[in-house]
Parts: C-alpha cells; structure tokens; sequence
C-alpha cells in the first residue's frame, strides 16, 4: 500500500473515531453542557433511581427461528419502529449470520420492549430495541428475498452459495428443518416498567457502533398523541417545505434526530415555563431530565396542549432557529422566547426576538453555565421585562 493510500485510510479512521466521539457527546448532551459543579444536587437522586429500577422487569423468554419469522410476518414483532432508521446489513453479513444459524452458533440475545394493545383483546406487540439487524436477515432470508454470498460462506458455500432459502429447503430439508426450530433467547422489558428505567435500558443497550441517539430514544419510550404531532409536523415539512426546514437543521441534524430534540426542548420549556413568577419548574439544571419528565407526564396523560397551540409553538421555534441563524447559544434565548408564543399579538415575539439576543442582561447569562437554573431562570425573567407582559 502506498503512503497516499496509507494516509487515506488514517484519515478515514481518525473521521470514524470522531464521529463515534461525536455521538457519545450527543447521547447525553443536554445535561453533560453543564459544569458538573454547576449541577444543582436531588434529595436521595441515586435512591429514587434505584427504586424505580426494582420496579423494572425484564423477562426471558425463547422464541424459535420459525416463531420469529411468523411473529414478523403477523405484524406482532416490529423491526422498524420510529427510533430504528440505521442502515441494513449488507447481503455479505446477512449471509455469514445465516450460515451461523445453520452452523447452531450462539447468538447473542436479542432485546424487545412489550407493547400492550390499546383493547384488552388486542395482542401485545413487541418492538425491537436490539437486534434488528439479526432478524431483519432472518426475515429476508425467509421470506425468499435474500440469496446468500458464496464468497461469505466459509462452510456450506459449495451447497448454499447463490441459493435462497426455498432452493436451499429443497436440498437440505432436514438441516433446514433444524434451524428453524433453534431457539434465540429473547429479553423482554415489560410495558410496565419504569419509564425512566426503559429509557436507560434503550440508552445502555445502544452504546455500541451503531448507537440510537437520545432523541431516537425519547421517540421510542415517551409515546403519546402529542408526540405523533410532533411527528406529523416533521415529516410535513420535510414532504412539502423541505428546503426551509433544512436551512434551519441540516441533514445531519435531522439524520440524528437533533430536530427533534429542538421541538421537544421547545415543548418542555413552554409547558415548564412558570412566567409569573418567572422560573422553570422541576429544572434543576438536567435539561435533559426535564424534558423526559415532561414527555412522560404527557404520556400518562397528566400534562395535555391543544393540537394548534402545538403547531404554533413548533412553527415558532422554526421561526426563531430561522431568524437567528445558527447564532452561537440562541437555542438558549429560544428556550426563555417560546414561553411567550401565547400572546395576543404573536407578530410581537418576532419582533422582539433580535433585541432580546442583543440585550446586555441576556448576552451576561449566556457568557458562563448558561444552562444553570439561575441562568435559564434569569433569561425567563428578563423576556417578560422587555415583552412587558402584565
């Protein structure tokens, strides 16, 4: 290999390890941004968390190669939920993964989380959390879909190569028969369990190469009609105003779901947003917390938002990203402005979204911690003075 070809594959190394470190940050970004001195403490924090994990029940359960396949086939195992948008093995490691079900090789186990039906007679669903990529082959394979590689079977190429499953039944029915009924060990997290708890599950779960961001994450866990809005929303405006949503989040921000986390910040800081006494409730500067917080009260159905207030408040949020055009810290002046989308006169917020950024108080808060409570709460505070709402 030459030296050009050498610094190449150095480069192509240094940018994987980069984008891998890249990721890391973002799984915990909105709370890691804060100085872990600057953190404010949670009587008995680590207590209630471990609490909430005896509560957490995952169960162990063992499915056969062929009861997987039917389960997909029923729509009763989902391999693309919401959160699942990684990219497909290619056809070389769906086949080498084949052969090692042939081969009867340990497979790791995969993990599903329990999604009850909606009427008592509707079955539970399962949605999967890890492995998708494991039975996404089986599920090609199966199907007829996938014709195996000669060239990535190191034991049965002279017998499968180029063959999908139909011809290889035909010719080793028994061998077939065997794999078939092979079992996975299948880990079960209950739709019961914590929510917090199932949140950390998917998180730890998904630390490897191919990680789910933390909004993917929130996607997958925190589910409920406003975040189906939400959902609608997205999808409207990459169908229909595609180039101005993506003069606003680029498609990087929207291939990891950094859109999203914009909208749900939004929601959380509007509904958490206490103006007349001018503070953020349940903060305590884990910006992160509070917007799990906040998606799960909306979950259970103890915080609600009318449908076109939502909408106002996501166009808004656009609006604003828009106009401050990728200014360095002016998520945090959108976080103390969305608050505010309620006003009689909406044009107002608008126009008093420049000056806001420009004001000296504002700009003091954003020079150090400015994702404190203290902070947060003082932006809060010195909006409703320049807005002059009564």
């Amino acid at each position: 290999m030459g030296d050009i070809e050498m610094k190449k594959e150095d480069l192509s190394f240094q940018a994987e390890q980069t984008a891998q470190q890249e990721d890391e940050t973002l799984q915990l970004a909105e709370n890691t941004e804060i100085e872990e001195d600057q953190k404010e403490p949670v009587e008995n924090e680590f207590a209630a968390k471990r609490t909430l994990l005896e509560k957490t029940k995952i169960v162990r359960q063992t499915w056969s190669i062929f009861e997987i396949y039917q389960k997909i086939k029923d729509k009763k195992l989902i391999l693309d939920p919401d959160y699942q948008r990684r990219a497909i093995w290619s056809v070389d490691k769906q086949t080498a993964f084949i052969e090692s079900l042939y081969m009867e090789i340990m497979i790791p186990p995969i993990y599903v989380v329990e999604i009850p039906g909606e009427d008592i007679l509707e079955e539970t669903k399962y949605e999967v959390v890890d492995g998708k990529q494991r039975l996404t082959a089986v599920w090609d394979f199966i199907k007829g879909t996938l014709r195996l590689n000669e060239r990535n079977l190191e034991y049965y190429a002279d017998i499968f190569g180029g063959k999908t499953f139909p011809e290889i039944r035909e010719i080793e029915a028994e061998k077939t028969s065997q794999m078939l009924s092979s079992i996975l060990d299948i880990y079960v997290i209950t739709a019961n369990s914590p929510e917090f708890t199932k949140y950390d599950i998917f998180a730890r779960l998904n630390r490897g190469a191919e990680k789910l961001k933390v909004n993917e994450i929130r996607r997958a866990i925190y589910k409920s009609k406003v975040t189906a809005w939400i959902t609608e929303f997205v999808d409207e405006q990459l169908a229909t105003n595609k180039e101005y949503y993506e003069s606003i989040f680029s498609q990087n921000d929207v291939k990891r779901y950094e859109d999203y986390g914009r909208l749900y910040k939004s929601l959380a800081f509007y509904l958490r947003s206490d103006i007349e006494h001018g503070l953020v409730t349940g903060y305590n500067s884990r910006p992160r917390d509070m917007i799990n917080n906040v998606l799960q009260e909306i979950q259970k159905g103890n915080v609600t938002i009318d449908k076109d207030i939502l909408i106002s408040l996501l166009t808004k949020t656009l609006e604003l990203r828009k106009q401050f055009g990728g200014v360095p810290n002016a998520d945090y002046v959108i976080d103390a402005l969305v608050p505010f989308i309620s006003l009689p006169d909406e044009t107002k917020l608008s126009e008093k979204a420049k000056e806001v950024l420009d004001d000296e108080e504002i700009i003091a808060t954003l020079r150090k911690s400015p994702a404190t409570t203290s902070n947060v709460n003082a932006r809060l505070r010195r909006v409703k003075q320049m807005i002059a709402v009564n």
